[in-house]
């Protein structure tokens, strides 16, 4: 399984974090997710899960950052695209939950939250799952729940790191 998404040397295009133009954000943070594609899934998988972290926030707020959260149920046919902006736009079949801002802000605390590091470069990991089962969680949902759902259902894996910047 890979995931296919455009990335500028490595780098979250500033569309989707920190410097993006003021009509996609909310406050201090990005609305509009980022576009990727996943390929070559099993064809046992009936769900996708995923999760895009931010590891490097832990010494800022003292955890790492969840900036989306987030499944579909398939069938996939090998492959799946999520489009631009698709968080905000509702793509079909697909069940968002919460990201860490729903504690604090519950206004934008769910879908896509973009990068925005206070500090520095951070980098950012997009990990999606492969599941011989589909999910039924009710959207919006927290990440344990997702990882709960999906244990001992993982047929295939992949993640991608990128860089957002500060």
């Amino acid at each position: 399984m890979n995931i296919v998404m455009h990335l500028e040397n490595g780098f979250l295009p500033d569309a989707y974090g920190k410097h993006a133009d003021p009509a996609d954000c909310h406050g201090w943070s990005c609305r509009r997710s980022f576009p990727f594609e996943v390929t070559d899934i099993p064809a046992e998988a009936k769900a996708l899960a995923f999760v895009f972290m931010d590891w490097d926030s832990t010494p800022v707020c003292g955890f790492p950052w969840i900036h989306w959260t987030a499944y579909a149920n398939g069938p996939f046919d090998g492959a799946f695209a999520l489009a631009d902006d698709a968080s905000r736009q509702g793509a079909e079949g697909l069940m968002q939950g919460y990201n860490s801002a729903a504690q604090s802000e519950p206004e934008r605390g769910t879908g896509y939250v973009g990068p925005c590091p206070p500090d520095a470069d951070h980098t950012y990991t997009l990990r999606v799952v492969a599941l011989g089962e589909p999910l039924d969680l009710e959207a919006p949902f927290w990440a344990n729940q997702l990882v709960s759902a999906g244990r001992g259902h993982i047929v295939a894996e992949a993640s991608i790191d990128m860089i957002g910047r500060c």
